[in-house]
């Protein structure tokens, strides 16, 4: 998939197959859209089209954005921090709206590919101890 997103042309040439790639990402993307909103609209059990404007939209970009591209992690650290953000500006108001925005803005000019960006999550480096260089266990 890599491979073909970054030029597809030469990915042909190396007899990957672009046509099924596209058609698999297209699908699993659309399969995984689909459980969201079924999950969403049995949460709200109402749905209605003007509950996805453009403000959702624009918080939904901002997230993935916020948390790193080419990275599914990333998109999960940005949903989440970007949401416990606005709950804890909430008595904030109007002026939480001008400050995530700014926190975006920085993100971009210092992060460009976000915070969490093209990094893998390995949950055994996580969990196994650390080594000291020079003492073998």
């Amino acid at each position: 998939m890599n491979a073909v997103r970054d030029d597809e042309m030469a990915a042909d040439a190396m007899s990957v197959n672009t046509r099924r790639t596209k058609m698999v990402a297209f699908l699993f993307s659309a399969f995984w859209a689909g459980v969201a909103g079924g999950l969403f609209a049995h949460v709200l059990r109402y749905v209605n089209p003007g509950t996805f404007g453009l403000q959702k939209l624009a918080e939904v970009l901002a997230m993935v954005y916020f948390g790193g591209l080419n990275s599914v992690y990333g998109s999960i650290v940005g949903a989440v921090s970007l949401s416990l953000l606005g709950e804890a500006l909430r008595p904030l108001e109007i002026f939480k709206w001008i400050f995530i925005p700014l926190l975006l803005i920085l993100v971009m000019v210092y992060r460009p590919t976000g915070l969490i960006a093209f990094k893998e999550f390995n949950v055994e480096k996580l969990i196994k101890p650390k080594q000291r260089p020079g003492k073998e266990v």
